[in-house]
């Protein structure tokens, strides 16, 4: 499953990057339904169809559901005392991964852990599942989040975009390179391409914070 974005044309990597080769490609964010001001849900299946998630989502919470296929009851699976959750996307079959502002997580259903994988202000993942990427700031001389960092799913590992950038549009199809957005315009978006291997590892502690696991609830 795949969302685009139309983008301009061009190959990838540099210092200030260069024009996207093709359409930013990411994985699909699952679709909210907000029924009030105080109330939103999402249904949202699994890309081989084995889960559905559900979301409750109130003015101070938000819960997550999880069903496997062919079972009636909706297990809780994570509970926040915010209102998580903004992004919510299948990395794979078994793998959802969603940001309960600014921590991003991961949620596996088959053995029930919520994995915490990073800290940032918005969230795109690789259609390939392989990363996500998002702003965050540069440190704590620069605490504004107008740095674009690229997270491994699998391990930890975080790669720097350079320069200031408004958001992080998406990946190439391969998930090879991270397209971002320079200005924050949506109707004339200044967008560029960078090469993951091109990209330097030195992450800020906030955003490439430890791994920590735990039992879903």
């Amino acid at each position: 499953m795949l969302a685009f974005a139309f983008l301009a044309g061009g190959c990838g990597g540099g210092g200030e990057g260069s024009a996207p080769s093709g359409p930013a490609a990411k994985a699909a964010e699952c679709p909210v339904q907000r029924f009030s001001s105080k109330l939103t849900r999402a249904t949202c299946p699994s890309p081989d169809g084995d889960w559905t998630l559900k979301l409750r989502r109130g003015t101070s919470y938000g819960r997550l559901f999880l069903a496997r296929r062919g079972e009636t009851e909706n297990v809780q699976m994570y509970h926040s005392s915010n209102s998580c959750c903004q992004y919510m996307a299948w990395a794979r079959p078994h793998l959802l991964l969603f940001l309960d502002y600014p921590l991003v997580e991961s949620l596996d259903p088959t053995i029930r852990i919520v994995t915490h994988l990073g800290s940032l202000s918005g969230m795109v993942v690789s259609p390939t599942g392989r990363w996500f990427a998002g702003t965050g700031s540069a440190g704590p001389e620069d605490p504004i989040a107008t740095t674009v960092y690229v997270l491994a799913v699998g391990a930890r590992k975080c790669l720097v975009v350079p320069g200031t950038s408004y958001d992080a549009a998406g990946f190439t199809r391969d998930g090879n390179a991270v397209i971002v957005q320079r200005n924050p315009s949506p109707s004339k978006p200044q967008l560029r391409q960078f090469s993951l291997s091109s990209l330097h590892t030195d992450c800020p502690q906030d955003v490439l914070t430890k791994r920590v696991t735990a039992l879903g609830s």
